[in-house]
């Protein structure tokens, strides 16, 4: 494993540890290690609103395909929300995401996609 990928599994794994410190947070999909961070959002939903619709479309040179997607709620009360992919997803190159939120302040929401590029997403096996 390069020094690169080493880097970015320690990120992933400060991000999930931090995660249970700073509140509640959902996962689709595995980490890998040749996995690339491809999208990074950060929101603030208002009170008022009760689903928050998140759309990733890849629009550079490089395809890959999602292999995890992470919500965090960066509040410093209890979450109530429920995360759904309405398209595409792991294994696609696009996904829109539906977070219903039911917060009784407003949050901070990171939302966060890893990738495999194209070429290496073909020789993952799945078991």
């Amino acid at each position: 494993m390069d020094k690169v990928a080493l880097l970015l599994l320690l990120m992933l794994l400060a991000i999930l540890l931090a995660g249970d410190a700073l509140g509640y947070s959902v996962q689709f999909g595995m980490m890998h290690p040749l996995a690339v961070p491809i999208y990074e959002a950060e929101m603030c939903p208002n009170k008022s609103e009760k689903f928050l619709d998140v759309e990733y479309r890849q629009k550079d040179k490089l395809i890959s395909n999602i292999n995890l997607i992470l919500v965090m709620d960066e509040g410093l009360v209890e979450w109530l929300v429920d995360a759904s992919i309405l398209t595409g997803g792991i294994g696609c190159n696009y996904t829109t995401l539906r977070l219903s939120c039911s917060q009784p302040e407003e949050a901070k929401v990171t939302v966060l996609i890893y990738g495999l590029p194209r070429r290496d997403a073909s020789k993952i096996h799945i078991s």
